[in-house]
């Protein structure tokens, strides 16, 4: 069960990953964007991301349960410990 959990977070974290990473990739272009043609655009993209949106509160519950399962101070445990950090960063960030 460990296993499909650990296969599950780290499916979920690269979503919410992705998202994040063509929030970033997007913004060079629609800082171009004058307010109308920016707001003429903005539609375009607000279903795909909400599609995908449930990723990342997902990929913090997910990845809190699998440091919770993980017995404590162990490699694998610091490594999840840090990825939630990096998640809880993002969240921030974002």
């Amino acid at each position: 069960m460990l296993l499909t959990l650990q296969v599950l977070t780290i499916t979920v974290v690269a979503i919410a990953m992705a998202l994040a990473l063509a929030h970033a990739l997007e913004l060079p272009g629609k800082l171009r964007l004058g307010k109308e043609q920016y707001f003429a655009v903005q539609p375009i993209y607000y279903p795909g991301f909400t599609i995908g949106g449930a990723a990342e509160p997902a990929s913090l519950v997910l990845s809190a349960v699998l440091l919770f399962l993980t017995p404590p101070l162990t490699l694998a445990f610091w490594l999840i410990a840090a990825a939630f950090i990096g998640l809880l960063a993002m969240q921030a960030i974002y």
